[in-house]
């Protein structure tokens, strides 16, 4: 799982496109991004569901913990992704006037910035979980789910900045357009 996290920002850079000059291209490049990215999600959970639900039955004592709160995570991150990619591809990008396309962009961003402010604080939970497991009892049961909560909290924080770092490429060369 961890060579997914190497490989994710090199998928997402693939998306984005530096030739998109016209309003049109420019909103199905955006739209191209954010798909990738919530299939990157989406197909992150379904790994993490299969692979999780596969081991929940085969580990015990923190492992099993671990497995279980992934198996948890993940169906919030599939429905996460699946909404998010009825949302993204419902909505005709190629035919918005450009302050819909400048406000649409807006939100992504701001949606994008508030997720990776949830990561760190997913972060921080995971370790705070991970020192309560050295003194409370019942440790394996904090133990696995910090681990899991920090793994998680990691991925998303790159999913999500991978995705705040291309969508802040596109907001020049709509100002541009605002320009012309």
């Amino acid at each position: 799982m961890r060579k997914v996290l190497y490989l994710l920002p090199l998928l997402l850079l693939f998306c984005l496109t530096a030739s998109a000059q016209s309003l049109p291209q420019l909103n199905q490049s955006q739209t191209g991004t954010l798909k990738a990215g919530m299939l990157v999600l989406g197909g992150w959970a379904i790994l993490n569901i299969l692979f999780s639900s596969f081991k929940l039955t085969r580990t015990s004592r923190s492992r099993r913990y671990f497995h279980q709160m992934n198996v948890y995570w993940n169906i919030v991150n599939l429905l996460i992704a699946s909404y998010a990619l009825y949302a993204i591809l419902s909505r005709p990008s190629a035919g918005l006037p450009l302050p819909d396309s400048l406000q649409l962009h807006t939100l992504y961003k701001s949606l994008l910035y508030l997720n990776v402010g949830l990561d760190v604080a997913y972060l921080l939970l995971g370790l705070y979980l991970k020192e309560r497991a050295r003194w409370a009892t019942g440790n394996e049961q904090l133990q696995g789910w910090s681990q899991s909560v920090l793994l998680q909290g990691a991925f998303l924080f790159v999913l999500d900045l991978v995705l705040v770092v291309l969508l802040e490429g596109y907001t020049e060369p709509f100002f541009r357009l605002v320009q012309q």
